[in-house]
């Protein structure tokens, strides 16, 4: 309503009819969602159902690891050290954030690599995800948000309410926001947000020092 409001005076006060838009000072107050957990039942199986490697690795970056599309997509080659088992993640106006590979999403990427270089071995495409187009395109684009999610869907998921569910089941284990910024690379604000969705009246306000 504060919005059709708005939009309704702002007609006349251009034409001239009146001289002051009386909703100017119209506020709108909108309640925002806490994250919410995935049903169980809806994430059993889904990596067996899962046709191919690179879509059962980009399950496991999002459901183990927590990265969302974009961040899935970003990712270099070289950014993927198999010696270590690390894969780092470089964010825009932020700190890189780098991944320690648990046993299942490290098999999944020695899986990709192999069978990425088995079918595109003269590809000079630097990201570590492409899909049949982006290998052999000149141009070496990134993969598109499109093709990682398109798989999911089949299975009723998305790459970025993984990544929620499994930030939110960390935050049910613990109560230190700092965890879940070292661990999943989140913002003070962003980590605060899980807290209280996973313990609600735990933690009413974003405390001082978090603020720095």
């Amino acid at each position: 309503m504060a919005t059709a409001l708005r939009s309704l005076c702002s007609a006349p006060k251009r034409e001239k009819p009146i001289f002051r838009n009386p909703a100017r000072r119209v506020s709108l107050t909108t309640a925002r969602a806490l994250p919410k957990p995935l049903p169980e039942d809806q994430l059993r199986g889904t990596l067996q159902r899962l046709a191919t490697v690179r879509d059962r690795l980009s399950f496991l970056l999002a459901a183990v690891h927590a990265l969302g599309t974009h961040d899935q997509r970003g990712p270099l080659l070289h950014d993927l050290d198999l010696s270590r088992a690390t894969l780092v993640v470089h964010r825009e106006r932020r700190l890189d954030h780098t991944l320690y590979l648990d046993e299942l999403t490290f098999h999944h990427a020695t899986l990709w690599l192999a069978q990425r270089h088995r079918r595109w071995p003269t590809s000079t495409n630097p990201y570590l995800l492409v899909t049949a187009h982006t290998a052999v395109d000149d141009t070496d684009p990134q993969i598109s948000t499109k093709a990682i999610n398109k798989p999911l869907r089949r299975a009723g998921l998305q790459a970025g309410r993984l990544r929620m569910d499994r930030i939110l089941d960390e935050a049910k284990h613990t109560g230190d926001p700092v965890h879940l910024i070292r661990l999943f690379g989140l913002s003070p604000h962003t980590a605060m947000q899980y807290l209280r969705a996973a313990h609600p009246g735990r933690h009413p306000r974003l405390p001082a020092a978090m603020n720095l």
